[in-house]
């Protein structure tokens, strides 16, 4: 019990800002058992979200309350999955060429037009989408979306192969097991449905692993694989698939 409480403090340790004051091993065989405890830490980041919105709810209007959501998400994960969001906007869009000159592009810290508009577009969804889910009361959203998602990066790291021999994505890809991706899995499907009811629950998670399909498939094409750039996209990519999935059912 106490190396799975590492590991999961591990994970909390390399995906985000809440600190954690600790010495841990940092071997390969951490970060392939902490891929299963992804929707744990989507979970964490979700409970945390969600205590915002009950606070703020109480004396903001629903959209200024998505906005204090979203500015607590991106804090509390340091802006990880929006640097990978932007990366690959930058790299995939504005150069055609070789993989390698790609992938050069993606490693530059400056950000290019793409990147701006991609992430422009990224808080505006969240924004209108979150908008409405706490304007119809269905907050539940706010804590499933990030668990999803992190179930999907999970996913990606079993099924992608590595685009970079080096590279802090590489801690995952190529060293995720088909068993903690189904224990991955196994955690989200039970909290979902918990929260949300099984149909809906598994509606969701299917339409997180399309759009993680579609992504790995832009990524295979681009760069021939996979980096953490990669999955940091994706993480971003599905949370906007589920929202909007979420809010087209609520307009219903």
């Amino acid at each position: 019990m106490k190396k799975y409480l590492y590991d999961f403090l591990l994970m909390i340790q390399f995906l985000t800002r809440i600190p954690v004051k600790k010495s841990l091993p940092c071997e390969m065989k951490n970060f392939r058992d902490g891929t299963a405890m992804f929707p744990l830490i989507g979970l964490l980041i979700g409970a945390i979200e969600w205590g915002v919105y009950y606070v703020s709810i109480k004396f903001f209007p629903s959209n200024i309350t998505a906005i204090f959501v979203i500015l607590v998400g991106i804090l509390l994960m340091g802006c990880l999955h929006q640097d990978g969001f932007g990366d690959i906007f930058d790299g995939f869009f504005s150069f055609k060429g070789d993989s390698d000159k790609i992938i050069e592009i993606m490693k530059d810290s400056r950000i290019g037009t793409f990147a701006c508009v991609a992430l422009i577009f990224d808080i505006l969804i969240k924004y209108a989408t979150l908008s409405i889910a706490i304007h119809k009361n269905v907050s539940a959203i706010i804590i499933v979306t990030p668990i999803i998602s992190k179930c999907t990066v999970s996913f990606m790291a079993l099924v992608g192969k590595r685009a970079k021999k080096n590279g802090t994505g590489n801690l995952f890809i190529g060293n995720t097991t088909i068993a903690h991706f189904l224990i991955s899995l196994l955690i989200t499907i039970g909290i979902c449905s918990y929260l949300l009811g099984v149909t809906t629950a598994l509606m969701s998670i299917i339409v997180g692993i399309i759009i993680t399909l579609i992504v790995l498939k832009l990524c295979n094409n681009k760069i021939g694989g996979v980096t953490g750039d990669c999955l940091g996209a994706n993480n971003e990519f599905v949370e906007l698939g589920v929202l909007l999935f979420f809010s087209a059912l609520l307009s219903r």
